[in-house]
């Protein structure tokens, strides 16, 4: 299992073309002028570390650059909400990285194919390329369907169907293969990885929403508890004074028994939620808020027994980190949650 997982991540960031190698075929098997051939044999290239034999039966280049095609047309067509200005401007960023990323790409697939290690740090912006593309967890349960082109006897379609994590069930990848002057086939060509990417970014966008509507019902109910806490701060002071250990008893108890309990239930209920990548530095704030506001409590609690004025500038500036943080946790989640 460890071996095909290892495999795996090797094919995505090989945009499939090495995935083919999942499909457990025997070599010798065919004859070497068939497209089933040209299959197998790059199964065979990548268990004999044969760089030469891989680019004989792969054309890297186009192969490279017809996924990154659809890469772009998948990250521009799944969402109906995006701008013919938003989907330009996407356009044109992912253009400009086009020839380094292809480059690092080409640099991990040669890296993979020659030693049967890939370590996606060694080339830049492979790993987050492949994660992007939904390459970076996915299972290769085999090559199917492999058939001439009726109308050009050239060439040749066969269905790689990879299992995706995220999409949670298996998928299609069509590659084209063309025939060579010599006769010997070769892959060329990922026909519909616009649709795969497509639907991953679909499912990553269900994934976000659902993040989103759930943190914001666990705030917003722990918001309202928080005003009720502030409440009785107020109806605290307005009969006693900071002065009166009585007010100061109850003011520590306010802060140690209801405002700190209501932070750390907060945090351990988003703590549980599950995060989507895209995310993430939204929850890390949230995470961040209420360690500081977790603080802030404890700090005050401490400033009602020892009266100590470096304590309650310790709290307040606590306090006032965490709202600097829910001030940008806001406008994050505005960018999320407002169409393109």
């Amino acid at each position: 299992m460890e071996r095909r997982k290892k495999i795996a991540a090797g094919v995505g960031t090989a945009v499939l073309a090495a995935a083919i190698a999942g499909g457990g075929y025997y070599y010798f098997h065919v004859s070497a002028d068939t497209p089933e051939y040209a299959i197998k044999a790059v199964s065979h290239s990548i268990e004999k570390h044969d760089l030469n034999e891989f680019h004989r039966v792969v054309n890297v280049d186009s192969v490279l650059n017809s996924g990154y095609d659809g890469f772009v047309d998948g990250m521009t067509s799944f969402d109906s909400t995006m701008t013919p200005e938003a989907k330009e401007s996407i356009r044109n960023l992912t253009q400009m990285l086009r020839a380094p990323l292809i480059i690092s790409l080409k640099a991990a697939i040669d890296a993979y194919v020659s030693t049967g290690d890939l370590n996606t740090q060694e080339h830049i912006g492979v790993a987050e390329m492949v994660q992007r593309m939904g390459l970076n967890d996915i299972e290769v349960r085999g090559v199917k369907n492999i058939q001439l082109n009726d109308a050009n006897r050239n060439e040749a379609f066969a269905d790689l169907v990879i299992f995706q994590k995220e999409l949670d069930r298996d998928f299609p990848i069509q590659v084209l293969l063309t025939r060579g002057d010599d006769g010997r086939w070769q892959i060329v060509r990922v026909q519909n990885f616009k649709d795969f990417v497509a639907q991953i970014n679909q499912v990553r966008r269900a994934a976000i929403d659902e993040y989103l509507v759930k943190s914001t019902e666990i705030n917003t109910r722990h918001e309202l508890a928080l005003r009720e806490a502030e409440q009785k701060y107020g109806s605290i002071l307005s009969v006693g004074s900071l002065g009166q250990d009585k007010t100061r008893a109850e003011l520590k108890a306010l802060m140690s028994d209801v405002v700190k309990k209501d932070w750390e239930a907060r945090k351990q209920e988003l703590f549980s939620l599950h995060v989507p990548k895209d995310a993430e530095t939204l929850h890390n704030l949230y995470m961040r808020i209420c360690d500081l506001s977790i603080g802030y409590a404890d700090d005050y609690a401490k400033w009602m027994d020892d009266k100590n004025s470096l304590t309650i500038k310790t709290a307040e500036s606590k306090l006032q980190q965490a709202h600097t943080l829910m001030t940008e946790a806001a406008a994050l989640v505005k960018r999320m949650t407002t169409p393109n």
